[in-house]
């Protein structure tokens, strides 16, 4: 009688981006203040992604990109 191997190997996975609730990209903390650097890359964004037509959430989500990158 053979005995079951018993050896484990815990999966480890990649860590996740953080959304938090009211996010739109990762690491986004919608309970944070811009810094200015971010609030005028906020703001360039989304006159930049209005003159381009964009509306709703795929002008939220780039205007957020802009911010989340601006350091």
């Amino acid at each position: 009688m053979s005995r079951p191997n018993l050896s484990f190997k815990p999966a480890i996975s990649s860590p996740k981006p953080y959304f938090p609730p009211g996010a739109l990209v990762p690491n986004q903390r919608p309970d944070k203040a811009l810094n200015s650097a971010q609030f005028a890359a906020a703001r360039a964004a989304r006159a930049s992604g209005t003159a381009q037509g964009m509306t709703g959430r795929a002008l939220e989500v780039y205007v957020a990109r802009a911010a989340m990158n601006a350091k």
